[in-house]
């Protein structure tokens, strides 16, 4: 068998496509770029980081989590994509996430269970510990709306990070 100098290019063609692979799997988790309390101060991170991020046009996951006030054992966690993302006066981020269900939790049972009600959910999270609502009930044909009021958890907010170090300048410029 002769060597054959294509047979040790394929070779090595595969190894460097599989190494710019994982570097890019790695490139892309998502990381907890900051967190905010139910009154808007900073609990982690950086908010101007999370700005840089919006203005690059990275994808932006925002979390919460409750826990039953008389069994902490009894907790649920929410991840949504932020849908449409506003920042306002450069220094605030709102985020309005996809419109939901509303779905109402059995912990307690053996068997762990969500059951989904008759009302669509809109909501617009902020940096600053406010949501805005506007909710659909289907079963008594009504549309409520709350003007802005504190959310009553922590926002945890996550960034796809990108490869990239350019400056984010804010879209005017």
């Amino acid at each position: 068998m002769k060597n054959n100098p294509l047979l040790y290019i394929l070779i090595a063609l595969i190894i460097i496509s599989c190494t710019k692979e994982e570097k890019k799997r790695i490139v892309e988790e998502w990381k907890l770029e900051y967190k905010n309390d139910t009154n808007g101060n900073k609990v982690f991170g950086n908010k101007e980081a999370l700005i840089s991020y919006v203005r690059k046009g990275n994808p932006i996951r925002i979390g919460w989590a409750s826990r039953r006030r008389n069994d902490s054992t009894k907790t649920v966690e929410h991840i949504v994509d932020a849908e449409f993302i506003t920042i306002a006066n450069g220094d605030e981020v709102f985020a309005q996430i996809k419109p939901f269900l509303a779905q109402r939790p059995d912990l307690t049972s053996d068997t762990l269970s969500m059951t989904l009600m008759p009302s669509q959910s809109h909501w617009i999270l902020s940096t600053n510990g406010l949501i805005s609502t506007m909710s659909i009930n289907y079963g008594k044909d009504t549309v409520s709306t709350s003007k802005p009021k504190p959310f009553r958890h922590d926002i945890s907010w996550f960034t796809k990070k990108s490869n990239s170090s350019k400056k984010a300048k804010p879209l005017w410029d």
